[in-house]
């Protein structure tokens, strides 16, 4: 348990990567949409929200890289590693859900910056109770951190030539699916079941996503080279 803290402690040292980089990414777009907002006349629904998601997207993508040769040199267990890291997102995820649940507080109670400004309250995710919204908050996050964890672990696992192959296979799946749905006829069907998928729903297939992600990146580390 010792070690997994040290870890923690390790990943949050870097202070530029998890807290000021991914607010002052937001802050920066916030600001532009509030330029913008107060030059409309007319409700503005903005996806800027979703830049703090793709920058964690990102720092997953280069965790691996920046973080497991350093680490494991200091005779870390893969197993610490990797559950010191996952404990490190889980925090900031959920530090992170409440933040942005307290400013979207803020922004309903102001009449959205007084200029009808949608930034923290998206259409759709934003429309249910309050342990709902932090739930779709938390693991959207959550998800997008490992979906680029399990990405770099791959090449961490197989190097640069067998993430060019998953991406490549990847790929040829996805097309033999869509020919597949078309032939059948079955895209109208897909999205009328997309388009009925609750907030909770889609939270939980987010959760149950980031499961598959984590136990694929730990059995591709377990084995990956230093």
């Amino acid at each position: 348990m010792n070690r997994v803290v040290g870890i923690i402690k390790t990943h949050l040292a870097d202070k530029l990567t998890w807290l000021i980089l991914p607010w002052l990414i937001l802050g920066i777009s916030f600001a532009c949409n509030l330029i913008i907002g107060s030059l409309a006349d007319e409700k503005i629904y903005t996806g800027g929200l979703a830049s703090i998601y793709i920058y964690m997207l990102v720092v997953g993508i280069g965790s691996v890289g920046q973080t497991f040769p350093f680490l494991i040199g200091f005779c870390t267990r893969r197993k610490d590693y990797f559950l010191g890291t996952a404990a490190t997102i889980a925090i900031i995820s959920f530090l992170s859900a409440i933040v942005l649940l307290l400013i979207g507080y803020v922004e309903r109670e102001t009449g959205q910056w007084g200029m009808e400004l949608y930034f923290f309250n998206v259409k759709y995710l934003s429309d249910g109770p309050l342990l709902e919204r932090f739930w779709i908050l938390f693991t959207l996050m959550i998800n997008l951190f490992f979906c680029g964890f399990a990405i770099s672990s791959i090449h961490r696992k197989f190097g640069r030539n067998g993430l060019y192959f998953f991406f490549i296979a990847l790929g040829v799946v996805m097309t033999i699916a869509s020919y597949l749905i078309t032939l059948n006829e079955k895209w109208e069907p897909i999205f009328g079941w997309m388009a009925d998928i609750s907030v909770m729903e889609l939270a939980n297939g987010l959760f149950l996503g980031t499961l598959i992600y984590v136990l694929f990146s730990y059995l591709l580390l377990r084995r990956a080279t230093v």
